[in-house]
């Protein structure tokens, strides 16, 4: 009777784990899924492509573009007299086919930065083009119904760039001056960039630094678009701010007060009475009271840690011991007392 009354579980636990195991395969086959939906969203990488990134802020690169921007300002006022600002944006890195994708109707202007090789470009857009002529003109900047798309710039428009590119060069230039001497010279002029060939693919990274003229009411930009291979090798110089060239009179303070300063300094002077050679024998043989002979000197090596300064007699002054100085010996005493070093 006991073995007739107990129940059958092998059959309740085979259902059990077969539960189990489908279970267990869908959230397998969902979680497959899921991740076959997330590759989808992951971006091909090509390691042969150059991707625009810089890994170093090129701070002295800033520096320059804000002066430039400074004095390019001051320049468009001589050159409009009006009111003119000029406002950097931050150096964008990006590749030659981004930019010349922005700058397709713009007015490009090749440039030599000597001895930098390669070439870069100087982009003016078409609104600042016929803000400036017609301000020239002696209108107010308004160039509302200009159409510039598809539009070729006249003989007069195109004289009037190359007077406000020459006024660029020659202010970029100058802005250059703390951190590395560049000569700028014009090439040519392009409508195109696809005819620039400033890079050597359209993948090249270049350094694009946009400017926002503000002249009157109205507003243009400009863009100087320079490849990366052109400043690579001055990189070290661009990633550090530019030291500060100081004047003559500067250096003439710091040498006086530097002058001062040492001449307070406490020193030392050593007079060498003589030297005697023996062996380590007859010092170890030596005694109290034992005399060693010598020879009076005729002169005297003063040293200062251990730098000969003078030369002079032994002698004795009011019952002192002293040294008459006959020679300065070390030169450096002598610029000192002038006031002058050896650079």
């Amino acid at each position: 009777m006991s073995d007739k009354l107990q129940p059958n579980t092998d059959k309740s636990e085979s259902l059990h784990s077969q539960n189990n195991s489908a279970s267990i395969k869908n959230d397998a086959e969902q979680n497959y899924h899921l991740q076959q939906s997330k590759r989808t969203e992951v971006k091909p990488y090509d390691i042969s492509v150059k991707h625009s990134f810089i890994p170093e802020r090129l701070t002295a690169l800033e520096i320059i573009n804000e002066r430039f921007a400074r004095q390019f300002r001051i320049g468009l006022f001589n050159l409009l007299r009006r009111n003119t600002d000029v406002i950097t944006s931050p150096i964008e890195p990006k590749t030659f086919k981004e930019f010349s994708h922005v700058s397709a109707t713009n007015h490009l202007n090749l440039v030599h930065l000597n001895p930098l090789r390669g070439s870069c470009l100087f982009s003016f857009s078409p609104e600042l083009v016929f803000i400036v002529v017609d301000t020239l003109f002696g209108g107010d900047g308004h160039t509302t119904n200009v159409d510039t798309e598809g539009r070729e710039f006249t003989h007069t428009e195109q004289e009037i760039i190359r007077r406000v590119l020459s006024l660029a060069l020659t202010t970029y230039q100058s802005s250059w001056i703390d951190v590395y001497n560049i000569e700028t010279e014009y090439i040519r002029s392009e409508v195109e960039s696809k005819f620039t060939n400033i890079t050597s693919s359209p993948d090249d990274v270049v350094l694009t630094s946009s400017f926002l003229v503000e002249i009157g009411n109205f507003k243009g930009t400009f863009c100087i678009c320079i490849p990366y291979a052109m400043v690579e090798p001055i990189k070290e110089l661009l990633i550090k701010p530019p030291i500060e060239n100081q004047t003559h009179q500067d250096d003439n303070v710091w040498m006086s007060s530097l002058t001062s300063g040492i001449k307070q300094s406490t020193v030392e002077l050593v007079a060498n009475f003589t030297n005697i050679q023996t062996t380590v024998a007859k010092l170890l043989a030596l005694k109290v009271s034992d005399i060693l002979d010598i020879e009076k000197p005729t002169s005297l090596d003063v040293t200062i840690g251990g730098v000969p300064v003078l030369k002079g007699h032994y002698g004795s002054v009011n019952k002192q011991y002293a040294i008459q100085v006959d020679q300065i010996s070390n030169p450096v005493l002598e610029q000192l007392n002038e006031g002058v070093f050896n650079e």
